[in-house]
């Protein structure tokens, strides 16, 4: 599962695209430039040595979910808190009527948390669409899909749309993952059944691609530049790192599956594992080499999306009903 959760699941299956290994995805696109602003970080190192620990530090739950939404709250973004002490969280929402919409919550108090939601929707397109992921000055990325079912991206910066499109060759979709402090961008897209990452920089696009993988996802970034994702190759699904133009595969020891998902500014990362071929899922933080594991009880999916410089970390759950439900996890 990707950052978008349910909502990039739908998406994908709208495309005909399932994240399992497949000899016809295409490679586009060529790393050409490295999308960090700075030379490898303090993340590097972190993911450089990897070892799994059971168990998990103490968190307390809170529960989110859009009021009156009747189906599932797919929770995706949160802001990095380098600059605020405030804490805004992204996502999408199944109306009762089916219908998918984004939306922005602002959670504060500690004892008694109080959530107020707003809609994000970009204007007079009525179908499917999300809110991504917000930094700290409030810009917030998501996607959305038109009358004639293609899917785009967007950037809401100071009350002002503006669409996301890459402008490579045979595009059929972009679809924005993530946005930093210094507000780039990264995030996926392809041609029906391929998937490459892009960088989206100063008003340059960049087409990203794992060594040798057959797809390739950006995920998370940083303030650094660091950027976290999920690329295929003949091995599996797996996860990565990419800092200063190094790539450094992230595996959870034991697991078929490792998808990294997001990442702070003191190099954590987030994201979720597969133990075995089953569609049980466990969430995972990596903080110096040592990966710890982060689960729901009783649930059978627990997925984490992004962490927070204080230690934040926002996921997603699925029950045994299949209904997604969002969650604060706080140190």
């Amino acid at each position: 599962m990707t950052k978008q959760t349910w909502n990039l699941a739908l998406a994908l299956s709208l495309l005909g695209l399932a994240l399992i290994p497949s000899t016809s995805l295409a490679q586009v696109g060529l790393w050409t430039k490295g999308p960090g602003k700075n030379p490898a970080s303090s993340a590097a190192q972190a993911a450089s040595h990897q070892t799994r620990t059971p168990g998990a530090p103490s968190y307390s739950f809170t529960l989110l979910s859009f009021p009156g939404s009747g189906l599932d709250t797919g929770v995706s973004g949160l802001n990095p808190g380098a600059t605020t002490s405030k804490i805004d969280v992204v996502g999408g929402y199944t109306a009762a009527d089916g219908e998918q919409a984004g939306f922005l919550t602002h959670v504060s108090g500690t004892k008694t948390v109080k959530e107020t939601y707003e809609a994000v929707n970009y204007p007079h397109e009525p179908t499917g669409q999300y809110a991504v992921d917000i930094n700290d000055s409030g810009q917030i990325v998501g996607s959305y899909q038109d009358g004639s079912g293609v899917w785009h991206g967007y950037e809401l910066s100071g009350g002002k749309f503006t669409t996301i499109d890459v402008p490579f060759a045979n595009a059929t979709y972009t679809f924005p993952e993530a946005i930093n402090n210094s507000g780039e961008i990264v995030g996926v897209w392809g041609n029906n059944g391929d998937a490459t990452g892009f960088t989206l920089i100063d008003g340059t696009y960049t087409s990203i691609e794992y060594p040798g993988a057959s797809y390739t996802f950006l995920e998370g970034v940083n303030s650094q530049g660091d950027i976290v994702g999920i690329y295929l190759n003949a091995n599996g699904e797996q996860g990565f790192l990419l800092s200063g133009g190094t790539y450094t595969s992230i595996e959870v020891p034991g697991a078929v599956t490792t998808e990294a998902i997001g990442l702070n500014d003191s190099g954590v990362i987030v994201g979720d594992y597969y133990p075995n071929q089953t569609n049980l899922a466990e969430g995972f933080v990596l903080s110096g080499g040592v990966f710890t594991t982060i689960a729901i009880p009783g649930e059978p999916y627990t997925v984490l999306f992004s962490i927070n410089d204080n230690g934040v970390i926002l996921g997603t759950y699925e029950d045994a009903a299949g209904l997604s439900v969002g969650f604060l996890a706080t140190p």
